[in-house]
Parts: C-alpha cells; structure tokens; sequence
C-alpha cells in the first residue's frame, strides 16, 4: 500500500516553530520510501519523520533530511504494529521569501495473517498423539 503527502513549507518557518503534518499509514512493514524535494529548496528547506516520537526518516535523531534533488528511492525494514497508525512529519524553511515542498511517498506491506500450519507445527500429528488414531 502506498502512502503519500506532498507540502509546501511556508517562507521564514523556523526550527522553533515546525511544520507539522500528519500522514495516515495502515498496519505492516514500511519497506521503503521515495523521496524527493525540488532543486529549488538548496537545502534551505528540511525534514524529519517520527513514528509515535521516534525519528524514522532520517535515521538518526540528530539529522535532517535534505537535499534530495532527483526522486530517490530508500529501501526499510521497520514495523508498524503500533495504533494509531500516523506518521508526524516536520519541516523547517529558513527561505525568507519563498514556501519549499518536499514529497514523500511511503510503502507499506499490509501484515502478514498468522497461519499455525505455515509455523512448523503439525496438529494432526499432535492430536493423534493426544487422542490416538490413525
């Protein structure tokens, strides 16, 4: 399943004050991402994403994304288990007379069902053993 937001930060939104968004997810597996910001932004305008306070996008919590100029395409591996299934995003523009945007694109593979026969455990073999029979 594909996620996407698309906005336009506004001029002179700075790090005290960040653009807030939220982007509505499903339960799975993020197993990537594509991203991109127009050449415009020259690093001017930036971002972080956050999944229930902890920073996802970039990985480190002290980072920024910013300066992903042609569509770039992240693979990940993180689990979404969690409600409510949003993801925060926030965003600063130190532009002092233009609004920046940034795109992102997040794929989600739905969650898998448990199925018992799939897990190795045979139950026919345990219910004879239990009950007998053939």
């Amino acid at each position: 399943m594909l996620f996407k937001i698309n906005r336009d930060v506004p001029a002179k939104t700075l790090r005290t004050a960040l653009d807030h968004q939220k982007l509505s997810i499903a339960k799975g597996t993020i197993i990537e991402w594509l991203v991109h910001m127009p050449e415009e932004c020259a690093d001017l305008m930036q971002f972080a994403v956050e999944y229930h306070n902890m920073q996802i996008l970039p990985f480190s919590g002290s980072t920024w994304m910013y300066g992903i100029f042609e569509p770039t395409l992240i693979k990940d591996n993180i689990l979404i288990n969690d409600g409510p299934y949003a993801l925060d995003i926030y965003a600063f523009n130190l532009d002092t007379r233009h609004s920046h945007e940034y795109n992102i694109h997040c794929n989600i593979e739905p969650a898998k069902p448990y199925r018992p026969e799939k897990a190795g455990y045979d139950f026919k073999a345990a219910w004879n053993k239990i009950f007998g029979g053939g």
